[in-house]
């Protein structure tokens, strides 16, 4: 509990209690005019009257105040009338929170989230019409749930259930890649991964994803350069290692999914590894980069790269 809500509730608490003292205030005072009148209803006496009626003024109050709170507040609204139902999905998420936990703990883990699940792709024109883009992710959606009902039943997973809404959905994808296609003025690469970690004796779920298949990085482009001291015992193979990770990031930073973020590859070394590990003996400051290997698009399905260590210019 953060300092902010605690000043809430002590606020709460104090507005209650001046409520409480407005509407006992209130009713007293009203009681006590009744009775200094002698007024008196249905042939009450006077003493009996001011004392009902100053009851009835303090609950009338106290109504009205609650009911301009249930109808202000959301979550006064909530408070009073579904109180029960959060607790109990409280209890639900508290349950699946522990379930999770354990697997976590002791399950196996057999995909990765946001892993990629099939190992190809299917590619959209971008001029191509309604009917045909539906057509080519119905096929794509149909050939990708024969392949992991296929591959990972295997590995201990329990096979994939289309949903009833389906055709709904890809009907919405096959609008949704007509927008992207338009606005990016590209074609549209269709792919499946992991929407979370499945576990052993999990039922298989997977996401369908459509993202404009534009160029990331051009052939030769610097992505990345580390400068590393010379004779300082750096490991050649631990900077390369260091330099895809970054590479990684960059690509992330970028929005690019991580299932082409997380697989970067060396193409080449230049020097080879033997003479980079020379090379970083002696001294001076050196800088490692890392180039695109290639045109990278979607659908090279990674980031294959060169990396070349240089001296730093004096």
């Amino acid at each position: 509990m953060n300092f902010a809500e605690i000043a809430r509730g002590i606020g709460n608490v104090l507005l209650v209690m001046l409520l409480a003292g407005v509407v006992a205030y209130v009713g007293d005072r009203v009681g006590h005019q009744v009775g200094r009148r002698r007024l008196s209803i249905f042939n009450i006496r006077p003493r009996y009257t001011s004392t009902i009626v100053a009851i009835a003024t303090g609950v009338v109050i106290a109504l009205v105040v609650t009911l301009v709170a249930i109808f202000a507040s959301h979550e006064v609204k909530t408070a009073f009338f579904q109180l029960s139902s959060i607790n109990a999905q409280i209890d639900r998420l508290q349950a699946k929170e522990r379930m999770l936990e354990a697997k976590v703990n002791n399950g196996h883990l057999v995909v990765p989230v946001d892993a990629l699940m099939v190992p190809y792709a299917r590619i959209i024109s971008r001029n191509s019409t309604a009917a045909s883009r539906f057509a080519t992710i119905q096929d794509y959606y149909a050939n990708a749930v024969r392949y992991v009902n296929a591959m990972y039943p295997r590995l201990g997973l329990r096979p994939y259930e289309s949903p009833p809404d389906i055709d709904k959905k890809l009907h919405t994808l096959a609008n949704d890649i007509s927008t992207n296609a338009q606005q990016s003025q590209a074609n549209i690469m269709l792919s499946v991964t992991s929407d979370q970690n499945l576990f052993q004796n999990d039922q298989i779920h997977f996401e369908l994803n459509a993202i404009p298949d534009v160029r990331f990085f051009q052939k030769g482009q610097a992505i990345f350069t580390l400068r590393i001291p010379g004779a300082s015992g750096v490991s050649a193979a631990n900077a390369v290692g260091q330099l895809e990770g970054a590479v990684s990031a960059v690509a992330r930073k970028m929005n690019i999914p991580e299932y082409l973020a997380g697989s970067v590859t060396a193409e080449q070394l230049l020097p080879g590894a033997g003479e980079m590990q020379r090379m970083l003996a002696k001294k001076g400051t050196f800088l490692l980069t890392a180039y695109a290997a290639e045109d990278v698009y979607p659908h090279l399905g990674g980031i294959p790269i060169d990396i070349a260590l240089t001296p730093q210019p004096q």
